[in-house]
């Protein structure tokens, strides 16, 4: 805020004019301050008009005044999504039909929405022989961006590189992952991967 020199009230700092009198507003040329007459009381320099003083950079000086950094450089937009690569959408398995999972001396290839359980599901002849397992333990999932894994409420979780899932919650998953039926740990690959022949096939 400064003070009009006529009438003595508070006016915005940007006004040109008093919006309580009316007078013109006139400032010190070097030091900015308002004033009365032609020539500053403070310095002895020439009184101009407040509109004219701001662009010979005199009435910049003053204490009252809002400071802009027009160096200041514009935030910067977020980055765009990135468009998936070749080799991100093979990790995902999006070309493939089949997810396979391999370890403990099995191979499972499993389908689109095949349950994996010890008593349900394609796969049970194979899960059957770990008592740790559910008997509908979790269930593999494939949409538009990859294939998930979803844990259906089995008693000793269903595990996802380490991270336990929430039951009812489809987890992304990636090739090379791994996956634990509670504590019997598969390897997620997609697609015919070869094997080294020691693992049986289902």
């Amino acid at each position: 805020m400064i003070q009009c020199p006529e009438c003595k009230q508070e006016i915005d700092n940007d006004s040109d004019f008093c919006d309580q009198c009316g007078k013109q507003i006139f400032v010190c040329s070097s030091c900015g301050r308002a004033g009365k007459g032609k020539k500053c009381i403070f310095d002895g320099k020439e009184l101009v008009p407040k509109n004219q003083a701001a662009g010979k950079g005199g009435a910049q000086g003053s204490s009252d005044s809002a400071t802009i950094n027009i160096n200041e450089q514009p935030a910067q937009p977020a980055s765009p999504p990135q468009v998936s690569s070749p080799a991100s959408s093979q990790a995902a398995g999006l070309s493939s039909d089949k997810i396979t999972l391999s370890g403990q001396g099995i191979t499972i290839e499993a389908g689109n929405g095949d349950v994996l359980g010890r008593s349900k599901g394609p796969h049970a002849a194979v899960l059957g022989r770990f008592s740790v397992i559910s008997g509908s333990h979790c269930r593999v999932i494939k949409t538009s961006s990859g294939w998930s894994i979803e844990d259906l409420g089995s008693t000793n979780g269903t595990f996802y590189n380490n991270s336990r899932l929430a039951p009812n919650t489809p987890v992304s998953i990636q090739s090379n992952g791994r996956i634990k039926l509670a504590n019997v740990e598969l390897t997620v690959s997609f697609g015919d991967d070869d094997d080294d022949g020691s693992t049986v096939r289902v």
